[in-house]
C-alpha cells in the first residue's frame, strides 16, 4: 500500500513538473500569440517596403505599428518584455518564428496560385528570410573613442563574441547574454552596455535589464538611429541585490544589406551620487505579493 501511494505521488509530482515547464511567466506572449504577430510584422514590413512615398518617416511607420499592437490587445510594453524572455528562451523563439514562417507561406503560396507577386513576397515565402544566426567576420571601422561617463573602479562583465558581421542570411536575431555580477557587486552598481554599430539603415534595438535577488527587475530599452558607438546604462537600486544581468542586442537585417557589432562590452562601475537620479528614468517591475 505504501509503495503505491509512493507510485501516485510521483505520478502527481511528475505530471505538476511536466504543466510547470511549459508555463510562461505572466505578461509573456504565448509562441502561438508571437508567431501570429510576427506575421503581422512582416506584412507590415512588405507593406511599406512597397509604399516608401506613403511611409517616408519614422511616424508614419510607428502608427503602423501601434496599430498591429492594438490589433493584437498589446502595448510596446508587452512587446519588449516578451522580447526580453524570448531572447533567453530561444527554443520557444525558434518555434513562434518556425511558426511564423509557416503562415507566411501558407499565405503566399495562396496568392501566388492567382499571381507571381512581387520579389519581398517571394522572399517573405523562404524559410530563411526570418531565421538564421550572426557570424564573427569583419569588424566596421572606428568611430573615435568610446564614449563613458562611468568613472572609479570599473570592470567588464562581457564574456564571448565580441564581433558580429550580420548579413541578409541572419535577417531577424538577437545577440543575447546573461551572466551573474560576481562576489565583488555591490549595491547601487551602474552598469553600461556599450557597442560600436555600422547599421547600414537597418533596424536595432538595445534591452539592458538586471534582476533583483527580491524578484523585481529593472530594465531599459531604446532604438538605435545612428551609426557609431551605442550605451546604454542602467542603474542599480541600493536597495536591492543584483541577482543576475541580462539583454540583447536585437537587429532586422533588409535585403543586399549588412550590418557590423564590434567592441561589445558590458562595463560594471561603482555607484555616482551624481548620477544616482538616472534609475527614474528606468523600468522597475516588481513581483505581485500575495
Amino acid at each position: 500500500m505504501r509503495n503505491l501511494l509512493v507510485d501516485i505521488s510521483l505520478t502527481i509530482a511528475f505530471f505538476m513538473l511536466l504543466a510547470a515547464c511549459g508555463r510562461q511567466p505572466s505578461g509573456v506572449m504565448s509562441v502561438n500569440e508571437m508567431a501570429d504577430l510576427i506575421v503581422d510584422l512582416k506584412l507590415a514590413e512588405a507593406y511599406i517596403d512597397n509604399h516608401a512615398i506613403e511611409f517616408n518617416n519614422d511616424s508614419s511607420k510607428m502608427v503602423l505599428k501601434q496599430s498591429i499592437f492594438k490589433k493584437h490587445g498589446i502595448t510596446q510594453q508587452d512587446y519588449d518584455s516578451s522580447l526580453v524572455w524570448y531572447a533567453h528562451n530561444m527554443e520557444d523563439y525558434n518555434k513562434a518564428l518556425d511558426k511564423a514562417v509557416g503562415k507566411l507561406k501558407r499565405r503566399y503560396d495562396k496568392i501566388n496560385k492567382n499571381s507571381r507577386g512581387n520579389a519581398e513576397e517571394q522572399t517573405l515565402a523562404e524559410g530563411g528570410a526570418i531565421q538564421g544566426a550572426p557570424t564573427h567576420e569583419a569588424r566596421p571601422k572606428p568611430f573615435g573613442k568610446r564614449p563613458s561617463t562611468l568613472k572609479g573602479d570599473t570592470t567588464d562583465l562581457w564574456v564571448g563574441q565580441r564581433s558580429y558581421t550580420l548579413t541578409q542570411g541572419s535577417r531577424r536575431g538577437f545577440i543575447t547574454f546573461d551572466l551573474v555580477p560576481g562576489n565583488d557587486s555591490q549595491r547601487g552598481d551602474r552598469y553600461q552596455l556599450a557597442y560600436l554599430l555600422n547599421r547600414s539603415s537597418n533596424e536595432f534595438k538595445v534591452c539592458l535589464s538586471i534582476d533583483y535577488t527580491d524578484g523585481a527587475t529593472s530594465q531599459i530599452t531604446r532604438g538605435t538611429n545612428s551609426d557609431g558607438w551605442v550605451t546604454i546604462d542602467l542603474q542599480s537600486d541600493t536597495a536591492r541585490q543584483v541577482r543576475r544581468i541580462y539583454g540583447y542586442v536585437s537587429y532586422d537585417i533588409k535585403r543586399g544589406h549588412t550590418a557590423y557589432v564590434d567592441s561589445l562590452s558590458l562595463v560594471r562601475s561603482r555607484m555616482d551620487k551624481n548620477n544616482y537620479g538616472y534609475i527614474h528614468a528606468q523600468r522597475l517591475f516588481e513581483r505581485n505579493k500575495p
